[in-house]
């Protein structure tokens, strides 16, 4: 009878690990994913924009919506002008202390921004992660049926890697984002991306010591002010992680200009 209850616990004790187990394996399968894509999500080709909105009831809303982000993507792309000032005043007197930050990016022309708006047409979408995915492009192109089929591509080496890579003819910045929004993300990491290569491009750097009586300040600013044109996003890629019961989204964008 000892030997019997013995048998009985040991199997109640293996049961609850493996259900243990299960559990785990599924929180943990639920903390990160990888949503499946069409491949102009992954590599937009040439001529054509992505666009994205908050899934809705009202199909022509979503358009709408995308349209417009698309249109304002691809006309900074095309021209835009970047302001990255950064201000620091250090003082003996603490009061005195400071420091100011302020950014930038516009399109150099709005007129530009509402003739890209009206020349775009949606090619293909797709609806998923709780947004609206449409592909925009202002020349009447159908895109390849290879690029359309969701799938989920591996995550790139790459990713997460922000940096610059300085050739002859080009410059490429490699720039992550996450956000709660996934619409944030992907806005802020085209941002970024233009921030990092307007600073490569044009640094102006102004200092001054100002001695008044008993206090010295230190005064030193840094302001970055470029157009960039012919901008183009070459490769994205979407990874999503749960944080405290919050859906973070994490955007990483390749940016390409010419020199």
């Amino acid at each position: 009878m000892k030997k019997v209850i013995i048998l009985i616990l040991t199997l109640l004790l293996i049961a609850g690990c493996a259900t243990h187990n299960e559990i785990y394996r599924q929180k943990t399968q639920d903390r990160f994913e990888i949503p499946p894509l069409p491949k102009w999500v992954y590599n937009t080709p040439a001529d054509f924009v992505v666009g994205i909105s908050q899934k809705s009831m009202n199909p022509d809303e979503m358009q709408e919506a995308a349209k417009q982000m698309a249109a304002v993507i691809e006309s900074r792309n095309h021209a835009s002008y970047t302001i990255d000032k950064y201000a620091a005043t250090s003082s003996d007197n603490i009061l005195k202390s400071n420091v100011t930050e302020f950014k930038l990016n516009v399109s150099s022309s709005p007129q530009k921004t509402e003739q890209i708006y009206n020349s775009f047409k949606l090619v293909d979408s797709i609806e998923t992660l709780g947004y609206f995915f449409g592909l925009f492009s202002a020349i009447d192109l159908e895109v390849e049926a290879s690029y359309k089929k969701p799938y989920i591509m591996r995550i790139p080496e790459y990713f997460e890697k922000d940096k610059l890579e300085i050739s002859d003819n080009k410059i490429i910045c490699f720039k992550t984002v996450s956000s709660s929004s996934l619409i944030l993300a992907w806005e802020k990491a085209t941002v970024e991306a233009r921030y990092e290569i307007a600073k490569y491009l044009e640094k102006k750097v102004q200092s001054a010591i100002i001695n008044t009586d008993e206090i010295t300040e230190k005064r030193m600013a840094l302001e970055t002010s470029e157009k960039l044109s012919q901008m183009k996003l070459r490769r994205s890629y979407i990874t999503t992680e749960l944080k405290d019961n919050l859906r973070i989204f994490k955007v990483y964008h390749e940016m390409e200009i010419s020199k």
